[in-house]
C-alpha cells in the first residue's frame, strides 16, 4: 500500500512537472500591461528598452573591428555600417513596437528581416556579423513562444560556434564558443526578464481587479446605506405630508406640527445621506438595526426589531446604535440565543437574549447597573467584557443608566427563554431638566402677583 501510494505520488509529480513545461513552451509572447493610458507604467515599455538596450550595441563593435580587418575597400564598408545601421534601427525601434506595444503584425517581418541584414552581411563582409546573432536570439525570445524561440536559439548558438572555422577567408581558426557563449547567455536573460515581466502584468491586471470589485462593493455599500437611510424616513415624510395637507384646513395647528415633524425628518435624513457619501458616518440607530438585521438573520437567530425609531431624538440615536450593536454582538459571538428582541422609545432602549445569559446570572438580578454619572467600567459585570464597558461610559457621558442581568420568562415576546437564564441589556436616559421657575422676587417687583390664589381672593 505504501509503495503503491508512493508510486502514484512520483507519477502526480511528473505529471504536474510536464504540465508546467508543456504551459511554458507554448506561454505566447509578452502581454500588453493594461489600457493604453496605462501601458508603459509598468515594467518595460519602449523607451525603456530603447535606453537599456542601446548601452548593449557596444558589443557591434566587434563586428566593426573585425570588417576594418578584413576590408580596405571603401564600398564594403559603407555597405557594413548601412546593414549594421538597418539592423539596430529594427533591433532599438520596431522590436520594442512588437513586444509592448501589441503591434504583433510587425513581428514576422521584423524578424525576416532583422535575419536579412546578418546573411547579407556575413558573405559580403565577414564573419564579425555573427556578433548580430545575440540579438536575434533576444528578440527571438521576446516576440515567439518558447517552443519556437528556444530551438531557434540553439541553432543560432550551433552556427555561431561551428561554422565560422569552415569558411577560409573570414580568418578564424577553431570552435567559437566566444560568440554562442554570449547567445545563450543572453536568451537565458531575457526569458527571466519576459518570465518577470509577465508576472508584473499579471499583478498588475490583478490589482487593478481588486480596486474594481472594491469600488463595486463601495457603490453597493452606500445603495445599502441609503436605502436603509431613506426608506423608511421617506416613507414617514410622504404619509406625514399627506396628513398634514387634510389637516390644514381643519385642525391648523396639528398640521403645523406634523410640518414640524417632517422637517426634522427631512434634516436628520439630509445630514445620514451626507455623512454616508462622505464615508464617515458615525454609528446610528438605523443603520445599526439594518445591520443587525442582516447579522441575526446570517447567524440564525429570529430577530424582532422596531419598524420605526422616529419617537427617538436625534441626539439619543448615535448611543441606541452603540446599545445595538453591543446587544447584538453578544448574542451572536457569546450566547448562542436562538430569539432576540429589541424594543425602543424615546427615551429607552431593551436588547433582550435568550442565549446563555451573564456569567454571574444565577439568582442575581440585575447583575451590573451603571447608575447616572458612574465611572468607565460599570457595567461590565462579571460577564462583561471591554464592549460593555465602553458602553457604559457612553452611557455615563449621557447621563443615562446601563441596566444588564438575567432575563425572565416576560421578558421576550415569545414568554419562554428556555433553559437557560437568558440577558437584558437595558439603557435608559433621563429627560433633560424643564426650564427653571420664573424668580418670584422679579416678578413682585414689576408688579405681579406672588400667589395665583391671592389674585382670585382679590
Amino acid at each position: 500500500m505504501r509503495t503503491t501510494a508512493g508510486l502514484s505520488g512520483s507519477a502526480a509529480g511528473r505529471a504536474a512537472t510536464a504540465g508546467a513545461l508543456r504551459r511554458w513552451l507554448l506561454q505566447p509572447a509578452l502581454p500588453q500591461p493594461g489600457p493604453p493610458d496605462q501601458r508603459g507604467r509598468i515594467g518595460m515599455d519602449p523607451w525603456r528598452w530603447r535606453r537599456v538596450a542601446g548601452v548593449f550595441l557596444i558589443y557591434l563593435g566587434y563586428a566593426v573591428s573585425d570588417m576594418f580587418a578584413l576590408h580596405d575597400g571603401a564600398g564594403i564598408i559603407v555597405i557594413g555600417f548601412a546593414v549594421l545601421a538597418a539592423f539596430s534601427l529594427l533591433y532599438l525601434w520596431v522590436v520594442p513596437l512588437v513586444a509592448f506595444r501589441g503591434r504583433r503584425e510587425l513581428r514576422v517581418p521584423v524578424l525576416a528581416a532583422m535575419t536579412a541584414c546578418i546573411i547579407v552581411y556575413l558573405p559580403v563582409v565577414g564573419g564579425g556579423g555573427l556578433v548580430m546573432t545575440a540579438y536575434l536570439a533576444v528578440a527571438l525570445v521576446l516576440l515567439l513562444r518558447p517552443v519556437v524561440s528556444l530551438p531557434l536559439v540553439l541553432v543560432i548558438a550551433t552556427v555561431d560556434t561551428w561554422l565560422p572555422e569552415h569558411i577560409a577567408w573570414w580568418q578564424t581558426r577553431g570552435a567559437l564558443w566566444s560568440l554562442s557563449g554570449p547567445v545563450l547567455f543572453a536568451a537565458l536573460i531575457v526569458f527571466g526578464v519576459r518570465a518577470g515581466a509577465r508576472n508584473q502584468v499579471e499583478l498588475s491586471r490583478a490589482h487593478r481587479e481588486i480596486e474594481r470589485l472594491a469600488k463595486e462593493q463601495e457603490r453597493l455599500r452606500i445603495a445599502r446605506d441609503l436605502h436603509d437611510l431613506l426608506g423608511h424616513a421617506l416613507t414617514t415624510i410622504t404619509v406625514k405630508a399627506e396628513l398634514a395637507s387634510k389637516l390644514a384646513a381643519r385642525d391648523p395647528a396639528r398640521a403645523a406640527g406634523e410640518m414640524a415633524e417632517v422637517a426634522a425628518l427631512g434634516r436628520q435624513g439630509l445630514a445620514d445621506v451626507r455623512a454616508t457619501v462622505a464615508g464617515y458616518r458615525e454609528v446610528s440607530l438605523v443603520t445599526e438595526l439594518a445591520a443587525a438585521r442582516q447579522v441575526l438573520a446570517a447567524a440564525g437567530i429570529r430577530a424582532e426589531l422596531p419598524a420605526s425609531v422616529d419617537e427617538v431624538p436625534g441626539g439619543l440615536r448615535e448611543l441606541f446604535g452603540w446599545v445595538v450593536r453591543e446587544g447584538v454582538t453578544n448574542a451572536v459571538r457569546h450566547s448562542g440565543a436562538q430569539h432576540l428582541r429589541v424594543t425602543v422609545d424615546d427615551r429607552s432602549i431593551e436588547v433582550v437574549d435568550d442565549g446563555i445569559g451573564p456569567a454571574d446570572a444565577a439568582g442575581h438580578g440585575d447583575a451590573a447597573i451603571s447608575a447616572v454619572g458612574a465611572g468607565p467600567g460599570v457595567g461590565a459585570g462579571p460577564g462583561g467584557g471591554a464592549g460593555l464597558a465602553g458602553l457604559s461610559e457612553r452611557v455615563a457621558a449621557a447621563r443615562g443608566r446601563l441596566e444588564t442581568g438575567p432575563a425572565t420568562a416576560t421578558d421576550l415576546a415569545s414568554g419562554a427563554i428556555g433553559p437557560t437564564p437568558g440577558f437584558r441589556l437595558r439603557v435608559v436616559v433621563a429627560p433633560p431638566a424643564p426650564a427653571a421657575p420664573p424668580n418670584l422676587q422679579v416678578t413682585q417687583a414689576i408688579g405681579g402677583p406672588t400667589d395665583p390664589t391671592a389674585t382670585a381672593r382679590r
